[in-house]
Parts: structure tokens; C-alpha cells; sequence
């Protein structure tokens, strides 16, 4: 079953295509979902994800029919969209059953090989390998096999090493992200020689705080020239822009504020932009100073439908409140999950990496393949068990690398 359960997480995190948007891991996730299922509804959240999430897709097909009557519709498209939320769904009960055979550390070892090989077999992207292909997986890859180790100096070296390479490679986010999870695995060592724990709701208070100093050091840093004169002077030009750095490499925040104030219920999973959408989207850009006018906002955002640059505003525009509402529920499984393990100083530099990663993204990044897939590992390794409910699972003997079971 171990070896079943290793090639799921690679199958699932590989991506690999059977026909259009069917891929082998939703297809798996169907086969084995007796099995996942049972071990996703002992733990807290996991049939509210299911049910919410189903409901989402529902959704999505119901507001494509409602707005057929002044919009342009796809039925491929609609099916793409309702397939990408089946495969977060499936993606993640598969995860937490690997976990309960695997363990939590090799399984995301076994998850990120399996990353790569999707890497491989869809192409690397030779504008900026690293940022847009190989930072994910080799980060997934290299923390997993420190964790395993038991050292958290070698994790803290490994998060700062992979820091400064986004940062030379233009990838500013990541980057901050990765030093912000140097110092929380850091902040745990200390932590762990004055005191047993601290509280969840502490902790989270320590997140926003070193949030906070985390992404103004970096900015200072960058325009300092740091991390090269180009990325000085475009992170600038964005402050200039529209009053900051977030706002101005983003202006897409606009358009989905917009577009959701204006159609609070969403517009459906296979619903095309029509004119009034447009000129919508592009007041909401104009008012950050954004100039809308240049092709990419009728492109790329609304070539295909809705694409927001925004996890929650993908999910909203397109399955409506239902789909903001699964986005959210997964948010505060992961968010309260990461807390309450750096509380109890067991929190691996992964899963603090993936955490900030998935807030990010839920905001600033598109709902596609690379965010879903960090999506679905972060819930996977952050997913508790409730206390009526005994889940076994393969843990390290040390205190500190072992994934508490509630």
C-alpha cells in the first residue's frame, strides 16, 4: 500500500494529461475515493471541503446557464474549470491518505518528484526556468528531504539559499516568502529551548508581525539594488505607479474588485467576457493608474473567460460565492494548521513556505496548475484529525520533525 500510495502522490502532483483538462490523478482520485474518503472525513474541515467544493462546481454549471442569455458560453471550458476544482478535491484526499501510510515528509518528497517529472513533461519555460518552472518542485524537493534529516539548521540554510536564487531570478515574492519561513523555522528553534509551546492564537500574531517587517526589509532591500539594478528600478517604477510595490506588479486587483462589486454572485465556470465585462475590468485597472489599453487585459485575462490573476477572484467570478467560500475554508485549514504547529514548535520550513505561498496566491496568483498544486500539499500537510477520530500514521521518533496528530 506504501508503494501505492508514493505513486499517487507522484501521478497526482505530475499532472499528466489523458484528454484536455482530464488528467491520470483526477481519474485515480475517482478510482481510490473509497479509500481517501474515509480518512478526509476523520479530519477538521475535510467533508466541509468536499461538500463546498462539489457545491462549487455545481455552481459554476448553474451561472453559465443564467448568464447564456447575454454571454458568449464554452462548454470546454466550462468542463476545464469544473475539472480543475475536482482535482484539488481528489488532490487533496489522496494526499492525506499517502500521508497517513508515508508519513508527512515523504510524501511531499514523493509529491515533489512528482512535480518535476510534470515539469519535465510539459516543457520547462526557458523565459525564466527557474521562476516559472523548477522553483516549485526543487523547493518542495529540498525542504521535504531536510525535514526528513531532523536538522533545522540545514533547513534554514536550504530556505536561504533557495531565497537568494528567486530573488536573482526575478522572483521578488517567493523569495521574501522563503526567508519569512527561514526565520518562523529559526523563531521554533529558539522557541523550543525557552519554552514547551506558546498558543495558536499567538502564533498568528507572529505571522503577521514578521509578515510585516518580512516584506518591508525586502523592499528596502530591492530598491537598495540588492537584488540587481533591474529589479531596483521596475520595483519603483510599480511604487510610483499606484503607491505600492503589491498594487503595482498586480493591477489585475483592480479588474476583480470590479467585476465582483458589479456581479456579487459570480458569472459562471463557462461564461466568456462579453463588452460590458470588459469595460468594467478595465475602470477597476485604470483607477490604480494601470493603462488597460495594451492587448494583455483582452488576451490574456478575458481571451478565454476570467482570468482575474487571483485564486479568490478565478474562484468567485466563476463558481460564484460558493467557490470564494471553498478557497476560504482551505485557507483557515492551512492557516490554523501551520499556527498551531509552530505553537508546539513541530512546524517543518515546508509547510510555513507553503502557507504564506497559498495566502499569496490566493490573492496575487491565478487559479492554474502551479498554484493548485501547492495549494492541495499545503492543506494535505495541515489537515488534523478530530479527537473523536484515531488516523494512524508513520511518524519520526524526534519530538520536533514529527507531525503531532490532534
Amino acid at each position: 500500500m506504501k508503494l501505492i500510495a508514493a505513486l499517487a502522490c507522484l501521478i497526482v502532483a505530475s499532472r499528466l494529461t489523458i484528454q484536455q483538462s482530464l488528467t491520470a490523478g483526477i481519474v485515480l482520485s475517482i478510482l481510490l475515493l473509497p479509500v481517501w474518503i474515509v480518512v478526509l472525513r476523520r479530519m477538521r474541515g475535510g467533508m466541509s471541503l468536499l461538500l463546498l467544493g462539489s457545491l462549487s462546481v455545481v455552481s459554476g454549471a448553474v451561472l453559465t446557464d443564467f448568464f447564456a442569455a447575454n454571454h458568449p458560453t464554452s462548454m470546454s471550458l466550462l468542463q476545464q474549470n469544473s475539472l480543475a476544482v475536482i482535482g484539488v478535491i481528489g488532490g487533496i484526499g489522496l494526499l492525506v491518505w499517502a500521508r497517513t501510510l508515508l508519513g508527512p515528509w515523504t510524501m511531499a518528497l514523493w509529491y515533489g518528484v512528482g512535480l518535476l517529472v510534470g515539469v519535465v513533461t510539459h516543457g520547462l519555460d526557458f523565459d525564466n526556468v527557474w521562476k516559472f518552472s523548477l522553483s516549485v518542485p526543487v523547493t518542495v524537493i529540498v525542504l521535504a528531504a531536510c525535514r526528513l534529516t531532523g536538522r533545522p539548521a540545514l533547513e534554514v540554510a536550504a530556505l536561504i539559499g533557495l531565497a537568494v536564487i528567486s530573488a536573482m531570478n526575478d522572483s521578488r515574492s517567493a523569495g521574501s516568502m522563503l526567508l519569512l519561513a527561514a526565520a518562523l523555522v529559526l523563531w521554533q528553534a529558539v522557541g523550543a529551548a525557552l519554552s514547551a509551546r506558546s498558543s495558536t492564537v499567538r502564533t498568528l500574531a507572529v505571522f503577521g508581525f514578521i509578515g510585516v517587517i518580512g516584506y518591508s526589509a525586502l523592499q528596502a532591500f530591492i530598491l537598495d539594488g540588492w537584488f540587481g539594478r533591474a529589479a531596483a528600478v521596475r520595483s519603483q517604477e510599480q511604487i510610483s505607479q499606484s503607491g505600492s510595490l503589491l498594487l503595482g506588479g498586480r493591477p489585475e486587483i483592480g479588474a476583480s474588485t470590479e467585476l465582483i462589486a458589479v456581479n456579487p454572485f459570480g458569472l459562471g465556470s463557462g461564461t466568456l467576457a462579453n463588452g460590458v465585462d470588459l469595460l468594467t475590468a478595465k475602470t477597476g485597472m485604470a483607477r490604480l493608474n494601470y493603462d488597460p489599453d495594451n492587448g494583455y487585459v483582452e488576451r490574456y485575462m478575458f481571451g478565454n473567460g476570467f482570468e482575474v490573476h487571483s485564486m479568490l477572484g478565478d474562484l468567485w467570478i466563476r463558481f460564484g460565492p460558493l467557490g470564494a467560500a471553498f478557497l476560504l475554508t482551505l485557507l483557515v485549514v492551512v492557516g490554523v494548521g501551520t499556527a498551531r504547529l509552530v505553537a508546539r514548535r513541530q512546524a517543518g520550513g515546508l509547510t510555513v513556505f507553503l502557507a504564506i505561498q497559498v495566502f499569496w496566491d490566493a490573492l496575487f496568483a491565478p487559479f492554474f496548475s502551479t498554484s493548485s498544486a501547492t495549494l492541495m500539499l499545503a492543506v494535505a500537510l495541515t489537515l488534523v484529525a478530530r479527537p473523536d477520530s484515531a488516523v494512524p500514521e508513520r511518524t519520526r521518533a524526534s519530538a520536533f520533525v514529527s507531525f503531532q496528530r490532534s
